[in-house]
């Protein structure tokens, strides 16, 4: 019995399949064919974003570089219907160039003089006798996504690169892995992939070997904008690396065979027929002798291989301390800085600090116009040194300023002492070298002042 259920649309797995796309009505809305664009703009800009950029996503997380309408037409389906709309997008995506047709891209991709002249030449004539492809017949390049996805392939290639110097150039099997590895699986998406790294010149493909017999790919190193052709030096190790793998290959093929030999001996030693065994135990001593001589030229090979990366390293160092040291010089000439300038310039700090010296000499010495006998003070200092101390009259406490007003204080204990004019006479007569006067001396001097 044939089932009612519509098919699932290779879409409905995508990780980033739109969040509109379980909605009916907002579905139906997009499916059907557009209208004009003065009647409902806002609607007509939102569905052509919608599916423009559902396209483009969808293709490049596949790795799908070429779409053409009976394809996405058949990936887009929901629920057995299809969009009645993607001509008009792919009409819109070509006017925007995000779109080429394959025939044009190809055509812009010819680098060469000889083909860009007669191109150019008949040019006219073709676009005469040639029909033009309509839309829904034709396969078209995503500009974007080519360039996008190219730029990928590069950096995965360059994320993998030790020593610049010979790493950059690679196997084109292992070139392949590397598309592979940014999700490109269609073959003409690598080739599409390849020509336009060719055009840029990010990478070239040639042959080595004595013969010319293996096929290699090199890009451009990190740091560099186009690729340089292979050097005598990477064509050497590339020849290295290239017995090495296949000697390699051997050996594994070899450890193969000595394994199936022993169990063959074994089968044959469990049915008593020690004449093969004996024969296939020969074949299998052979196949050892030369497995051994085999890993040694590995291990030789290897040797090599890592002593070309260490001169190699070398090399970027002394290169690396050369530049230094020019930095270095220039940095000196540039300054003025020499061992003889350095010299004068101490001198003349010191010169600056003496006479800084003495400028603070000049300023804490004394004034000219200042006589003072610094002799005469030191005695009259020591003079007062030698002086007694006065005692200190002694301190009468003061009743709490509250209580004061409670205290009765009689007239007769408030005594003001009268001031003595003869208190000091005896010490100023001392000092002026008079003896001190008697008794009766004194009260004729007191009577004479009254």
């Amino acid at each position: 019995m044939t089932s009612l259920t519509p098919k699932q649309s290779p879409v409905e797995s995508w990780d980033r399949l739109p969040s509109d796309w379980h909605n009916d009505e907002r579905m139906d809305a997009l499916f059907a064919f557009f209208k004009d664009r003065e009647l409902n703009p806002v609607h007509y800009d939102a569905k052509m974003k919608f599916w423009s950029e559902t396209i483009i996503n969808y293709c490049e997380d596949h790795g799908i570089l070429q779409i053409d309408i009976s394809t996405i037409v058949s990936r887009f389906r929901r629920k057995g219907k299809t969009s009645k709309c993607l001509d008009k997008i792919f009409e819109e995506l070509i006017k925007q160039r995000r779109l080429i047709s394959t025939n044009d891209y190809t055509y812009s991709q010819q680098s060469s003089w000889v083909s860009w002249t007669f191109n150019k030449l008949t040019s006219p004539l073709t676009s005469l006798m040639s029909t033009k492809i309509p839309v829904d017949q034709d396969i078209f390049v995503i500009k974007e996504l080519v360039d996008k996805k190219a730029q990928q392939v590069i950096e995965s290639l360059q994320s993998h690169v030790c020593v610049a110097t010979f790493d950059c150039v690679i196997s084109y099997g292992s070139f392949i892995d590397a598309c592979r590895r940014c999700a490109l699986i269609d073959e003409n998406s690598i080739n599409l992939i390849i020509s336009t790294l060719v055009r840029d010149k990010k990478i070239l493909i040639d042959y080595v070997g004595e013969t010319k017999n293996v096929k290699v790919v090199k890009f451009i190193a990190p740091g560099t904008p186009t690729v340089r052709p292979i050097t005598e030096i990477e064509n050497s190790v590339l020849l290295l690396r290239h017995s090495k793998d296949r000697l390699e290959e051997q050996l594994k093929k070899s450890d193969e065979q000595m394994e199936g030999l022993l169990t063959d001996i074994r089968r044959h030693l469990k049915n008593s027929n020690r004449t093969a065994a004996m024969k296939l135990l020969r074949k299998k001593k052979i196949l050892e002798r030369e497995y051994e001589k085999k890993d040694r030229t590995v291990e030789h090979l290897n040797t090599v291989l890592t002593q070309i990366e260490q001169t190699d390293c070398s090399s970027l160092v002394i290169n690396a301390y050369s530049s230094g040291v020019q930095a270095h010089k220039e940095l000196l000439r540039k300054n003025g800085l020499t061992p003889d300038a350095v010299e004068d310039m101490i001198d003349e700090v010191h010169d600056m600090l003496d006479t800084q010296n003495e400028i603070d000499d000049a300023i804490t010495r004394p004034l000219a116009n200042d006589t003072t006998d610094m002799t005469e003070l030191e005695i009259e200092l020591e003079e007062l040194l030698r002086q007694p101390i006065p005692p200190t009259p002694a301190v009468t406490t003061v009743p709490n300023a509250n209580d004061i007003s409670n205290i009765s204080i009689p007239n007769e204990a408030i005594k003001i002492p009268e001031e003595d004019p003869f208190a000091d006479l005896e010490l100023r007569l001392q000092k002026l070298g008079v003896k001190e006067p008697t008794p009766n001396k004194l009260a004729d001097v007191a009577s004479s002042s009254h």
